[in-house]
């Protein structure tokens, strides 16, 4: 039988085609396996680099950023010197560095600083004028000659670190003198090299830098290089660790990059600020990638590089597992075909065998995608028609009715702010024929939004054209959010500021943050495996953690405050939560521990309860805890029927301390005081200081009031001393004491307080070391003297007071010689009150120099404005003995002359009040030498009323006398202050003094003034007080009276005084006499029993006639005031009932005799206005009869 074909053995070409077919199929199923792999492989690679690029960029932005942060910091202090006008004090710059929290708002900086420039001759009063604020040791280093010199004044928060870096001068240091002088010619922040700063000890030495923001003068022009160097005054700056700001920016290392920073573009040891501490050496990382951060006037080199945990956390297995499965089809089919081709007998049963392999394999492949949620699809470029397999479907939430093919159904699907960013990457691999990877958000249609990661390939034709493009795509929202709530939680449990400890249910230590080691100073290494207990302190016994564990076990929970011990020793306080977690059956798995280190916190409590309740400098209780012991006492009193004392002491002679000898002198005086009034009082009693030199005192059980005398006597005379109050300097100091007695005085506590206050007033006011018990009547005095000396007080701070003038003459030359100044008060109700209804209530008071500055400022002031006005003239200040003695008179005094350079000192005059008791002559003085080195000249004013007016003439260097008011306005009638008057004129005569009057009501007093020498007046008979903007016009305006025109210049001798006086009685008679007889007056006319007209006539019969009776002018007045006298007594007689033309004749008669009269007695005075002296008197001379 003849053999069919099918049944005839395959020929050697058929079987090598077979053969050669399963090979091809081999072949590309492999290549098609190698192109999955790659893609996947890719993509993985592609995501780890980007994630590591985002965390390069992540890490230098936090860096950059935070240095502006700093800029902004130093900025402000900028700004804050620019706000004052004037560089800050040292109280300033620490209020606003605190202010500004850095610990909290800026960590890793190392302070914000201070520094001044200096040239070389400045350098020293800069020196002394830190040491005066109490730094003793201060010093600008290095030292040596410099042609300028920079020094660090302020840097806050002024630790122990800090305080390294006082004074010390950053210009002398050329890498920080680069910076700054960058900074200071363009105005703008700079960073310096690196350097080694001052504040490093032996221990943990750091890599340092330094910014530097320059300070201008206040309004100086700062538009050139050439000005901002003309107008630079110092810098704001901030030192940095380099560790210490990485751990401020970036909270420690980061678990997946490290960086290593250089300085500039050098790349060694010298230039090296800061490397990441982690467990692989840059030169063994698998990613790296260089940056440059470019700061003000500075660049630093950046190398960032992955860590393994980086790479462990990047990598993925989804390559291989492409790989793999792609391997298990190609096999499968590969052995397919070779079946077909050896095995053509089988091929039926095979071929079925074998479909149902490939379809098993098909499906496990299936499977294996369904499960890692990848979807194909492939992209049609010559017809732009998009193939999706189901999953694709099912990934982008679509079914077929829903999907026609085109591309603009998947766009349409990716998020808005996505799509650009895609098609852009497609069109990428479809115009360079490579490879597309992307991560992108789509948008499902029922609103949910999904990560999805996208791998493909762009095939193209022999000629380069695109011919389609293949890929898969990946549902990876899962893993997105897992890795963010891994990041995130890593990222908390790292960074956080709190300790954390992680134990199991053991409570064996399986993990601690960094935070916990900063805290207590193990690491992680020494404590994993142990447990919590190494860190007990002991301060807490064994049934405080047996209720702690029966909470946490009870309810899961415990929150508390405990005392541990760090591994160096010390204790500290912390404040802890610990959580127990669950493992599902009800135990527990994990305990979770969080706590905070507030050991200063606690201190701080501690320390403000201390502040609370006791005087910080002497140690004794204050105000708060003497309220809680006088309340005590006086139950106490109630409860036993016994008398307290309250006792309020104010120290004699304390401010004269501080003045004198500075306030630490004064806060030594305050310790000693306070450790004598504790060894004097017992130990029932009790002391407390309220502030300043004021002490309270309770005396208690005092049985009645001679045991209290007893008890204040032994207080007084205790404290009564000479006290060492710095060096070999002494102080004699007493205690003025003021006392109430409860019950006695029933008031409640705080009274009792006033009351005792009130009595220490009325004490001091009686002298030194007194004691006074409380008064009620006295008690109001004192408190209507408080309100007023309050009130004034205010006035001075509302500008209430002014300044009124009254001019000074020269009465023989009829010129003004200068004004005093005389202090009003514009009072808003009462009007313009004069300075006798508030002066006595400031005079010796605080506010006295206060007062009397202001007088002093605002007379120079108003000097300087007359001078602009082109009016010279001298202005008199009154200076009280208060003012005149405190510290520094004269200083206080040069510097209002240095506020007003255009007022010369030749045109102040002080007048000090002659008055007032003075404490030391010879340092009054040595002030008024002072004040007439400076060109000021000093009067003596109210002269001849004080208590030793030849003593200070002698021992004060005065240049001119002030005659008091009382002699001058009663010297025309009362013969002794004549005498008195003209004694004071010789007095300046012979100290070669000069002499003015004040108190000058009239014409009479200037004429009698110019005839016994003084020429100088002032008083209301020339003008009254006057405000400041009448005094040119008047001074324009002002003549000399005709009548002090016709006084001779040559005065008279002593005993022609009775003369003058009689003169001036007489003619103020006559003058009353004649505006009587004026028509239509109602002025009765003096009678010729008047004292003026009978003191002439004695003076004329006794004294006039024993010393000029030889003068034949004496003679002539005789008759003439006879008649006059007769006059006076017949119009005395008539007036009132003679008829009119009776009493017109009877007038007529009067003028003509007074004027016979004056006639003849200003005769009398011409021949002595001559220089015809009278001859002595001789026995045989008579008094004459008028």
């Amino acid at each position: 039988m003849r053999q069919t074909n099918a049944e005839s053995p395959p020929t050697i070409a058929s079987r090598f085609h077979n053969e050669v077919t399963a090979w091809v199929v081999l072949a590309v199923s492999l290549v098609i396996t190698a192109i999955g792999w790659y893609i996947s492989q890719t993509y993985v690679e592609r995501r780890a680099a980007d994630r590591f690029a985002y965390e390069v960029e992540d890490a230098r932005q936090r860096i950059l950023g935070r240095m502006l942060e700093y800029e902004q910091v130093l900025r402000g202090g900028v700004a804050m010197v620019a706000s004052l006008g004037r560089p800050a004090t040292r109280t300033e710059w620490h209020t606003f560095v605190s202010g500004l929290e850095i610990q909290r708002h800026f960590p890793g900086i190392q302070g914000v600083g201070y520094a001044v420039m200096l040239p070389p001759e400045q350098l020293a009063a800069h020196i002394d004028s830190v040491r005066a604020e109490g730094f003793d040791d201060y010093a600008v280093t290095p030292v040596g000659a410099r042609d300028v010199y920079s020094a660090i004044v302020y840097l806050e928060p002024f630790d122990w670190r800090n305080r390294r870096a006082f004074g010390y001068d950053m210009y002398s240091n050329p890498m920080r003198r680069a910076a700054m002088d960058h900074a200071r010619d363009t105005g703008l922040p700079a960073v310096s090299g690196r350097v080694t700063l001052m504040q490093e000890t032996a221990k943990d030495v750091q890599a340092g830098f330094l910014v530097y923001l320059p300070v201008y003068r206040a309004g100086a022009p700062d538009e050139t290089v050439e000005a901002r160097r003309a107008a630079l005054i110092g810098y704001v700056y901030s030192p940095f660790r380099m560790a210490d700001l990485m751990r401020g920016i970036l909270g420690g290392d980061t678990p997946d990059v490290g960086f290593v920073l250089h300085d500039g573009d050098s790349q060694n040891a010298e230039t090296l600020l800061y490397a990441s501490d982690t467990a692989v050496a840059l030169d063994a990382a698998v990613r790296r990638q260089t940056a440059t951060l470019s700061l003000p006037g500075r660049d630093w080199s950046a190398t960032f590089y992955s860590t393994p945990r980086f790479e462990a956390a990047m990598s993925s297995r989804q390559p291989e597992m492409i790989a793999v499965g792609g391997l298990l089809v190609d096999v499968l089919l590969f052995m397919v075909i070779w079946s077909l081709g050896t095995e053509r007998r089988r091929v039926e049963a095979r071929a079925m065998a074998m479909t149902a392999d490939i379809r098993e394999a098909t499906e496990r492949l299936e499977l294996a995608q369904d499960s890692a949620g990848i979807g194909t699809w492939e992209i049609d470029l010559t017809q732009g028609r998009v193939i999706w397999d189901a999953r694709m479907l099912q990934l982008y939430g679509m079914d077929e009715t829903q999907f026609f093919g085109r591309l603009t159904d998947w766009q349409r699907c990716v998020h808005p702010d996505d799509v650009t960013r895609v098609q852009a990457a497609i069109q990428a691999a479809i115009t360079r024929g490579g490879v597309f990877d992307s991560v992108f958000r789509i948008c499902l249609p029922d609103g949910r939004v999904r990560h999805v990661e996208a791998h493909g390939s762009a095939q193209v034709d022999p000629a380069g054209r695109p011919l389609r493009m293949v890929g898969v795509n990946r549902d990876i929202t899962d893993q997105h959010e897992a890795n963010a709530k891994i990041a995130l939680a890593a990222s908390v449990f790292d960074h956080a500021y709190e300790g954390i400890i992680i134990t199991d249910e053991h409570q064996r230590i399986i993990d601690v943050n960094p935070a916990f080691t900063v805290v207590t100073g193990y690491r992680r290494d020494e404590v994993l495996g142990k447990t919590p207990a190494l860190l007990q302190s002991g301060r807490h016994d064994a049934a405080f953690y047996a209720a702690m564990w029966a909470e946490l076990k009870r309810t899961g929970f415990w929150r508390g405050e405990i005392w541990n011990r760090r591994k160096n020793g010390a204790l500290y306080a912390q404040m802890e939560t610990i959580s127990a977690v669950p493992d599902g059956d009800g135990g527990t798995r994990r305990y979770i521990a969080v706590f905070s280190d507030i050991t200063k916190m606690v201190e701080q409590q501690e320390k403000l309860e201390r502040m609370a309740h006791y005087d910080a400098l002497t140690g004794l209780p204050n105000r708060s805890l003497l309220a809680d012991r006088l309340a005590q006492a006086m139950a106490l009193a109630r409860r036993t029927d016994t008398r307290l004392a309250v006792c309020y002491l104010d120290l004699d002679g304390f401010k004269p301390v501080n003045d004198r000898f500075g306030h630490a002198a004064g806060d030594q005086l305050l310790i000693q005081v306070a450790d004598r009034l504790k060894s004097l009082l017992r130990d029932s009693d009790s002391v407390a200081r309220l502030g300043g030199d004021e002490f309270v005192v309770l005396l208690n059980g005092i049985d009645d009031a001679l045991a209290c005398e007893h008890a204040l006597e032994r207080l007084s005379e205790g404290l009564k001393d000479t006290y060492t109050v710095s060096g070999s300097d002494t102080a004699a100091v007493s205690a003025s004491i003021g006392v109430t007695l409860y019950p006695m005085d029933d008031v409640d506590a705080d009274t009792l307080l006033r009351h005792a206050d009130h009595a220490m007033y009325f004490a001091k006011e009686q002298g030194r070391g007194r004691y006074h018990l409380f008064d009620a009547e006295q008690n109001r005095q004192m408190q209507a003297h408080r309100q007023t000396v309050s009130r004034i007080s205010r006035a001075i701070s509302a500008g209430e007071f002014v300044l009124h003038y009254q001019p000074k003459v020269d009465m023989r030359e009829g010129r003004v010689v200068g004004a005093e100044a005389l202090i009003r008060w514009a009072h808003p109700k009462r009007g313009l009150l004069p300075p006798a209804a508030f002066l006595p209530a400031v005079d010796d008071g605080d506010l006295a120099i206060p007062l009397g500055e202001w007088v002093i400022g605002d007379a120079m002031r108003q000097l300087s404005e007359w001078l602009r006005q082109g009016l010279q003239i001298k202005v008199s200040i009154n200076i009280s003995g208060a003012h005149l003695q405190q510290q520094d008179f004269a200083a206080h005094l040069e510097q209002h002359l240095r506020n007003h350079p255009e007022v010369p000192a030749s045109l102040i005059e002080l007048e000090l009040l002659e008055t007032t008791a003075l404490d030391d002559v010879s340092k009054v003085s040595e002030i008024i030498t002072q004040c007439r080195a400076l060109g000021v000249s000093v009067s003596l004013d109210d002269f001849g009323t004080g208590y030793s007016s030849l003593t200070y003439l002698k021992q004060l260097p005065a240049d001119t006398l002030k005659i008091d008011r009382s002699f001058v306005r009663d010297m025309l009638s009362d013969a002794d202050d004549l005498t008195i008057v003209e004694g004071i004129v010789g007095l300046s005569r012979a100290f070669r003094r000069q002499v003015i009057a004040e108190g000058v009501e009239s014409e009479d007093h200037g004429k009698l003034l110019l005839r016994v020498g003084c020429h100088l007046g002032q008083g209301y008979g020339i003008a009254r007080p006057m405000p400041a903007e009448a005094l040119p016009e008047w001074i324009r305006s002002y003549r000399q009276p005709v009548a002090w025109q016709q006084v001779s210049d040559m005065p008279w001798l002593r005993d022609d005084l009775p003369l003058y006086a009689a003169e001036f009685h007489h003619r103020q008679w006559l003058d009353q006499l004649v505006a009587s007889l004026a028509p239509d007056t109602e002025t009765t006319p003096p009678l010729k029993d008047d004292p003026a007209l009978h003191r002439f006539a004695q003076w004329y019969a006794g004294e006039g006639q024993i010393r000029y009776g030889h003068l034949p002018e004496f003679a002539a007045i005789g008759p003439a005031h006879r008649r006059l006298y007769r006059l006076a007594d017949a119009l005395a007689q008539t007036y009132g009932v003679a008829s009119g033309r009776d009493r017109d004749a009877l007038c007529a008669d009067m003028l003509r005799a007074r004027k016979a009269f004056l006639e003849r007695l200003n005769a009398l005075l011409a021949v002595l206005g001559d220089g015809v002296p009278p001859a002595a008197p001789t026995a045989e001379a008579v008094p004459a009869t008028v």
